[in-house]
């Protein structure tokens, strides 16, 4: 018999894997509903779905917010800070390229960006 598995029990299921684990979870369940969103997607559509759900690497993000943490609280040095201010352009530019392929996804199915976001299950654009 095969039994289904509650929306509690998978939530409980998630809250126990570790970041990265919950990360490829995440991912692919964004990948999921936008596949039931449109079960059959173009080559160019699947390509664009891909980049916009490509993640910028744990351990950059993690760096990143240690360093804003840092100069938040004034206790960051001036090699710190340089490295800040590059992460921030990498941050910004993976934002700017993902915002680009929301924009191109939309107008293939002819929709506004802010509706395919909604489709999508899209949280606002930030730290990648």
């Amino acid at each position: 018999m095969n039994q289904s598995t509650t929306v509690p029990e998978l939530i409980d299921n998630a809250s126990r894997l570790n970041e990265g684990e919950f990360d490829v979870f995440f991912r692919q369940v964004l990948a999921l509903r936008a596949r039931r969103a449109v079960p059959v997607a173009t080559a160019d559509e699947t390509k664009l779905l891909k980049a916009i759900y490509k993640k910028l690497p744990f351990n950059l993000i993690q760096r990143y917010e240690t360093l804003t943490e840092k100069r938040k609280e004034e206790a960051i040095n001036s090699a710190e800070y340089e490295e800040l201010m590059t992460l921030t352009k990498k941050m910004e530019q993976h934002n700017v390229a993902r915002l680009e392929h929301i924009v191109n996804l939309a107008a293939l199915r002819g929709v506004t960006p802010q509706e395919l976001m909604t489709q999508l299950g899209l949280m606002p654009l930030h730290n990648g």
